[in-house]
C-alpha cells in the first residue's frame, strides 16, 4: 500500500558525465526533503550514440537501487530525464473547428494538442507537448490561453518533444527490472526551461544554453514550450582535453587547472595554477587554451543564432547553465564579448541544488513533482491556466 500512496518522487538524470538517481518528497511549497542522491560516472555519449550502452544500463540500475534503498522508498513511479541529443523538437501550427460558436473548454485544448501528434511512433515517443500561443477565428491577436473565450475555430503553435524509441527501450528495461510500473520520460532541456525561469521571464522569447561535460544544448523558448532546440557534442571536458594534450600533463591536473583558472586575470609568466612536482600548468597557458576552446563554442553558438534569427529577436534574454563552463571564472564575460550578447548565468533555487551543474537534477525533480500530481495533459492545462486546475 505504501507504494501507491507514497509522496516520494524518484528521478533518474542522465547527462554526458553522470547518471544520477534522486529520491525526495515535497514538504511544502518549493521545499523538498531530499532523501537520497546517488550518482556515478559513465562513458557518456556523442552524436546521440552511447560509448558503452551496457555500462550505462548497469550504472542506471545501480544508482537507482542504492538511492531507493537509502531513501527506504517503495514508490513505483519513475521520472527519467532525456538528454537533448536524444530529443527532437517539432513546432507546428494546429487548428480545430468547434461544433458551433461557443466557449473553448479543456477538452478542446486536449484534442488540439493530440491532433498534431501524427509522428512515426515506431521511431519516436512524444514526451512533452506544449502550446507556445493560441489564436481564435483567424485573428492576428495571440493569447497564452483561450479557454472560456467564445470561438468557432482555435489555432495554436504547438511544440512537440520527441524522444528516440531506442532511448525509451533502453531505460524501460532498467525500470522494469527494478519493479517500476509507471515510467515517465521528460526532456531535460524542457524541464530546465520550465523550472529555472520564472513565468514572467518566459513571457517573451528567450534562449537557454546548457553547456555540459561532453554535450551541450541550446533552446529557443517562449511561455510553456520550446520553439527550437539544437544540441552538439562538445562540453567543458574538451577544455580539459585541450590542456591535457597541449601541455602533456595528467588529465586530473588538466581538470584542476580548468577549475582554478580565472579568465578575467592577466597572469604573470611565472604564475602556476597546479603542480605535482613533475608537471606544472602555468596560468597563462591554461588561460589561452581555455579561451581558444571558448572561441569554438562561440562559433557554434553564433551559427545557431544565425539559423534561428527569424524567431529570435536581438533583444532576447540569453541564459547559461550546466557544468561545462558556467562556473568558470570569466567564461560568461568572454562568451558575451565574442557573441555580442549579454549572457546571464542561471542556476536552480532548490536548497542543496544551487549550482549550474545542478540544473538538470533540480529541474527534473521540480517538474517530476508537478507532473506526479496530474496526468500530463492535465498539467499542461494547469500551465495554461496560470496554476489553476
Amino acid at each position: 500500500m505504501g507504494s501507491i500512496f507514497t509522496k516520494d518522487i524518484a528521478v533518474l538524470d542522465v547527462n554526458s558525465r553522470l547518471v544520477s538517481a534522486i529520491v525526495g518528497a515535497k514538504r511544502a511549497q518549493s521545499v523538498f526533503g531530499i532523501k537520497s542522491v546517488v550518482e556515478k560516472q559513465h562513458q557518456g555519449y556523442e552524436n546521440g550514440e552511447w560509448f558503452d550502452e551496457q555500462e550505462t544500463v548497469q550504472i542506471a540500475k545501480a544508482v537507482l537501487l542504492e538511492a531507493m534503498k537509502e531513501a527506504d522508498s517503495r514508490t513505483k513511479r519513475l521520472f527519467i530525464g532525456v538528454p537533448a541529443e536524444f530529443v527532437t523538437v517539432v513546432t507546428k501550427e494546429v487548428s480545430v473547428r468547434l461544433d458551433r460558436e461557443r466557449r473553448v473548454i479543456d477538452d478542446d485544448i486536449s484534442y488540439l494538442l493530440k491532433k498534431g501528434d501524427d509522428f512515426d511512433h515506431d521511431k519516436f515517443l512524444t514526451i512533452n507537448t506544449s502550446a507556445i500561443y493560441f489564436s481564435v477565428d483567424g485573428e492576428d491577436k495571440i493569447y497564452s490561453d483561450v479557454r472560456d473565450m467564445e470561438a468557432t475555430t482555435v489555432e495554436a503553435c504547438v511544440s512537440y518533444m520527441l524522444c528516440e524509441t531506442s532511448f525509451v527501450k533502453m531505460f524501460d528495461t532498467v525500470a522494469n527490472e527494478l519493479g517500476f510500473t509507471d515510467v515517465r520520460y521528460v526532456a531535460t532541456c524542457w524541464a530546465e526551461c520550465m523550472s529555472l525561469l520564472e513565468k514572467e521571464q518566459r513571457d517573451n522569447v528567450y534562449m537557454l544554453i546548457d553547456i555540459g561535460y561532453l554535450s551541450s544544448s541550446v533552446c529557443l523558448a517562449k511561455g510553456d514550450g520550446i520553439l527550437d532546440m539544437k544540441s552538439f557534442s562538445m562540453g567543458g571536458a574538451h577544455i580539459c582535453a585541450d590542456i591535457f594534450e597541449a601541455l602533456d600533463v595528467p588529465f586530473e591536473m588538466a581538470e584542476e587547472a580548468k577549475r582554478l583558472v580565472d579568465l578575467n586575470l592577466n597572469y604573470s609568466d611565472e604564475a602556476v595554477l597546479v603542480s605535482d612536482g613533475e608537471n606544472a600548468v602555468y596560468a597563462q597557458d591554461a588561460c589561452e587554451i581555455a579561451k581558444n576552446r571558448l572561441d569554438v563554442f562561440a562559433e557554434i553558438l553564433s551559427d545557431i543564432f544565425k539559423e534561428i534569427e527569424d524567431d529570435a529577436p536581438s533583444y532576447m534574454s540569453v541564459y547559461l547553465t550546466g557544468e561545462g563552463v558556467a562556473s568558470m571564472r570569466g567564461a560568461k564575460k568572454y562568451l558575451s564579448e565574442q557573441l555580442g550578447k549579454n549572457i546571464e548565468i542561471i542556476t536552480p533555487k532548490l536548497p542543496g541544488f544551487v549550482k549550474p551543474e545542478d540544473s538538470s537534477k533540480a529541474s527534473l525533480l521540480v517538474m517530476a513533482d508537478n507532473l506526479s500530481k496530474f496526468d500530463f495533459g492535465a498539467f499542461i492545462k494547469k500551465l495554461f491556466n496560470g496554476g489553476k486546475k
